[in-house]
């Protein structure tokens, strides 16, 4: 085969290349105070959604995927007779796919997104088989949601929106076989995979993911916690197909490099509105997100919010603590509480099989995150035991100790009305006699019968 086919996936593989590559640090936001509130707001969460840093996981996890496509790349190019001979008699093969599930919101789909700036981009390449050249495609990409079975979905890859009714579900999938060798796919994504299970259980997805592992390049599909819990519960022969790869995503360590970059990130794109030191923001936000980034930016933009009603521009630690308790924020509240519990006391049932990993986990994973909630726990302890211990001569001290003394960070108050004058008895009367004349007169009395 010739050069371009051996050099296809060079600079996919460096972790270096890969972190700069995709790293994405989004221009400051300016001028926030002049917009109305609730742009000012959206313009901020729309600058904190585009950052992205990889950490050390999705760098790997970016990497295994990229060297899983360039060896099957070089098996399916081995030789021109090998090519061939795969277009116009496709192996029957399947492949386990890797499964890559965490926490709601905690970044899978950036990673996929970060992924696909890595693999190589379409390319032409000539052989002596075909007139002319071929354009190959480093990988196929697809979102389940809303699609009716695997058969809509090999139909998607190869029918360009033609009728189906032609196709059965095995033509489909030589069809796809073949268009994959021909045009060089190396890897499958699949995406949003859970939300296809509501109504028919996990059926439907397995039939979705067994379809699309039989087409012959590695595969990787998204998922959350609550669709592999329910994959837990089929047969073995699924099981052992859909789950003997999986790829979890934890949330950050509180104290790691990553988190800190983030929330360091986080306030450079605000533009100088957030006011307060970058590990005290850290520690705050891990405390009210438990590190799930989607629940950061919405946090964040909450707190812009409370701190422009209270007639400041920027945010402190206090307005974090306000839009934590926030209406806006109480479902997100409810599920990072319940996360804390998981980790301080190691469950492993529940209702919420949402937030609960379905794989059990070495304990060094777990440590730092249980270690700072532990810690939290006992700070909170011991600040409502200092609380009550206080008379209230000294609770009253303590709030105007921890009440702002700035004036540029007090709220702008309205202006207290004067005090009406007390009526005299000639007023009190005018009044009433101005009332009675007011009034329209009493209905004529009607005539009896």
């Amino acid at each position: 085969m010739n050069e371009i086919i051996n050099t296809r996936f060079d600079g996919c593989l460096d972790t270096e290349q890969i972190r700069e590559r995709v790293t994405v640090k989004p221009d400051a936001v300016v001028e926030l105070g002049g917009l109305d509130v609730s742009l000012a707001a959206e313009t901020l969460a729309d600058a904190l959604r585009q950052i992205y840093l990889p950490n050390d996981f999705s760098l790997a996890f970016i990497k295994e995927i990229a060297t899983r496509a360039s060896l099957y790349s070089r098996k399916l190019f081995s030789s021109e007779v090998e090519y061939i001979s795969r277009i116009y008699n496709p192996p029957d093969v399947e492949v386990a796919p890797i499964c890559l599930t965490g926490l709601a919101g905690i970044g899978k789909s950036q990673t996929i997104a970060a992924l696909r700036k890595v693999l190589p981009p379409p390319l032409d390449y000539s052989c002596d088989h075909f007139e002319g050249s071929l354009q190959l495609i480093s990988y196929w990409y697809a979102s389940a949601r809303g699609k009716a079975g695997g058969r809509q979905m090999l139909a998607d890859f190869v029918l360009d929106g033609k009728r189906t009714t032609s196709y059965n579900s095995a033509k489909l999938l030589v069809e796809c076989r073949r268009r994959a060798n021909r045009d060089g796919v190396s890897l499958l994504l699949l995406e949003e995979t859970q939300h296809i299970n509501t109504g028919q259980g996990a059926s439907k997805v397995t039939d979705i993911l067994l379809t699309m592992a039989a087409i012959g390049p590695p595969m990787v599909y998204v998922s959350n916690y609550s669709l592999v819990h329910k994959l837990l519960g089929r047969n073995s022969e699924d099981k052992q197909r859909l789950l003997s790869e999986p790829r979890i995503m934890l949330p950050d360590d509180p104290d790691s490099v990553g988190w800190r970059s983030y929330i360091a990130e986080c306030i450079r794109v605000s533009g100088g509105n957030m006011r307060a030191s970058a590990d005290d923001f850290a520690q705050e936000i891990y405390r009210s997100t438990f590190g799930i980034k989607r629940l950061v930016v919405q946090l964040i933009t909450l707190a812009y919010i409370e701190a422009r009603i209270a007639g400041r521009e920027c945010l402190t630690l206090s307005d974090i603590s306000r839009a934590y308790r926030s209406s806006a924020y109480s479902a997100n509240k409810e599920d990072v509480e319940e996360l804390q519990l998981q980790a301080l006391q190691n469950r492993r049932t529940g209702p919420r099989s949402d937030l609960r990993c379905p794989f059990e986990l070495p304990i060094a994973l777990k440590s730092n995150v249980v270690a700072f909630a532990r810690a939290d726990r006992d700070s909170r302890v011991i600040k409502t035991v200092f609380d009550s211990s206080l008379n209230e001569s000294e609770r009253v001290a303590l709030r105007h100790i921890e009440e702002p003394t700035s004036e540029s960070t007090r709220p702008n108050k309205a202006p207290r009305p004067s005090r009406l004058p007390e009526p005299s008895d000639e007023d009190l009367a005018n009044a009433f006699y101005d009332d009675l004349e007011s009034m329209d007169p009493p209905p004529k009395p009607k005539k009896p019968r």
